[in-house]
């Protein structure tokens, strides 16, 4: 069904049915097909429609508890011949209702504080003529009402306070305090290929939350929770969307907005791909432990002090030793020098040596397969960063590989290895961060991981340009200086305080370079702490 006007509640849909796989429950996928005319008496059988949306992003927008709940109402039923109805303040009678609705497969709705009286915790609505209603009588600019009249609903089971009167006065209900006074339904089946996610916090209202659930559930939904409207730091939120493959999906809370990114976060839970340590976004919910070198190189770092499973192990024994220090989990980690700065030009003319792809497989796929993160650095000589990350989109190409950007050894045209400090601009940075995010959406990859080294603020002179916009690539900045522990705290201090605010930081220790090398307590000591430490 077209849904029908601008929901001005918290929800957002994103869908991916055909047309016939878009028909409600019962056959239909006419927006004007409504319930059984008035006027029928409790025990006969009336017509309930639920509807599942076609193809369709409905933005969210945040409302009174009332509002929210007609939103929810209007997004999933076409008619319905009685609704539970129960005032937002009166939590007990919220709860009662929720029980009701569910197991009625019909709306809840809620009325605002100014529809109805004041509540009396646990009290039952009177259906007495001389109740007392402090609200308006002519049901104007009340959602829960207008919500009442599309829906055609003849029966109202009401729940909570004294609200009969007011009820009474504005719609020609018939006014039930007894689940029992329903009228029958159709067995109608409930909707089938839904999932509903609604985020478990405190900040959302306590009604809003009860009353989407309700309803939700209502329409046969299938309902998750989870901790954080973003979907991808939550692994069992993507497990259980890549088990179900729902045709739609909808998010009950304003945070799940805009419907653009949700959507590209839904198609991305469905894929199940995840990183190691679980979701598909790097930070905050883990911490990057990485050897740091080049296969066969022991000169280079001690990753290449040893073979592939050696290397592996010997990563792993180090995110363990950091995992008592750490709120999240400690993720081992394979940082791979991909591209080498020399001394001579070679046949290209960049002084910058690519290790081949076939080379670099077998570290990669092995890497992935024990659940270990890889990062790829690139020492571009003359060469561009851009240039050289392409040589490497093969593996990109993997969920578990990241890239890193060595400014160091970017040099300019005129520039040779350890002749000068290389440095990178923000426009190159830019054009790596585009293709990289362009590739992740395009792969439907969980987030990358894009490293920025630097041990001086003039390697990367223009960082308050960089482009953040794209949530596929996650930027990092890396302190990479050597020496005594006061120098290295006085670079960290610089390289952090010239940072774009909210880029998480990385810290490198040396064996034999430091003076002397920190313990994994004093390292993760520092402000900020930081979210990736490698070993050279």
């Amino acid at each position: 069904m077209r849904l029908v006007g601008a929901l001005c509640a918290l929800l957002l849909f994103v869908t991916a049915c055909s047309d016939d796989g878009a028909e409600d429950a019962s056959g239909s996928n006419d927006p004007e097909a409504k319930a059984s005319e008035a006027g029928e008496q409790p025990g006969e059988t009336v017509e309930l429609q639920r509807s599942l949306p076609e193809a369709e992003v409905v933005p969210a927008t945040a409302g009174t508890p009332g509002e929210n709940s007609v939103a929810v109402s209007r997004a999933l039923f076409v008619s319905s011949p009685a609704v539970v109805l129960a005032p937002a303040g009166d939590q007990r009678a919220v709860d009662e209702a929720a029980d009701a609705a569910t197991a009625a497969g019909i709306p809840l709705l809620l009325l605002d504080e100014a529809a109805a009286t004041g509540p009396t915790e646990g009290s039952e609505a009177s259906a007495s003529d001389d109740a007392q209603s402090t609200s308006p009588t002519d049901g104007a600019e009340v959602p829960a009402f207008e919500e009442i009249k599309r829906l055609e609903a003849d029966t109202v089971l009401l729940r909570g306070s004294d609200t009969d009167r007011t009820v009474r006065a504005a719609l020609d209900t018939e006014v039930v305090s007894s689940a029992g006074d329903l009228p029958s339904l159709d067995e109608v089946e409930g909707l089938s290929g839904l999932a509903v996610l609604v985020v478990e916090n405190d900040e959302t209202e306590a009604a809003t939350r009860i009353a989407s659930r309700a309803t939700a559930n209502a329409a046969g939904a299938e309902v998750l929770a989870t901790n954080d409207a973003d979907i991808r730091v939550d692994p069992d939120v993507v497990s259980t969307l890549a088990d179900l493959e729902p045709a739609s999906v909808m998010g009950l809370g304003d945070d799940f907005g805009p419907a653009e990114r949700f959507a590209s976060r839904v198609d991305l839970a469905k894929t199940g791909q995840q990183l190691p340590g679980g979701g598909q976004a790097l930070f905050p919910g883990r911490r990057l432990i990485a050897l740091y070198g080049s296969p066969g190189t022991p000169s280079l770092g001690v990753l290449g002090e040893q073979d592939v499973q050696a290397t592996i192990e010997r990563a792993q024994g180090l995110a363990e030793e950091f995992s008592p220090l750490s709120d999240v989990p400690t993720v081992p980690t394979l940082e791979i020098i991909a591209t080498i700065a020399h001394g001579d030009p070679g046949d290209d003319g960049d002084y910058s040596g690519e290790i081949s792809v076939e080379s670099l497989r077998p570290w990669v796929e092995r890497a992935g397969e024990e659940g270990v993160y890889v990062v790829l650095d690139l020492q571009p000589g003359r060469s561009s960063f851009l240039d050289q990350a392409k040589v490497y989109e093969e593996l990109l190409r993997m969920p578990h590989v990241g890239l890193a950007l060595d400014a160091e050894w970017r040099l300019a045209p005129d520039e040779k290895p350890l002749g000068q400090i290389g440095h990178v601009e923000a426009q190159e940075v830019n054009s790596v961060i585009t293709w990289l995010a362009d590739l992740t959406a395009e792969e439907s990859l969980p987030q990358k991981l894009l490293v920025l080294h630097q041990f001086r603020v003039a390697m990367l002179p223009d960082s308050q340009e960089y482009d953040l916009s794209r949530e596929e690539v996650q930027l990092l900045v890396h302190m990479d200086g050597q020496g005594a522990t006061g120098d290295k705290e006085s670079t960290w201090a610089a390289v952090t305080e010239a940072a774009p605010d909210g880029v998480p930081f990385g810290w490198k220790n040396f064996y034999d370079e430091d003076i002397p090398m920190l313990s994994p307590q004093e390292t993760m000591s520092r402000e900020p702490v930081p979210f990736m430490v490698s070993y050279q």
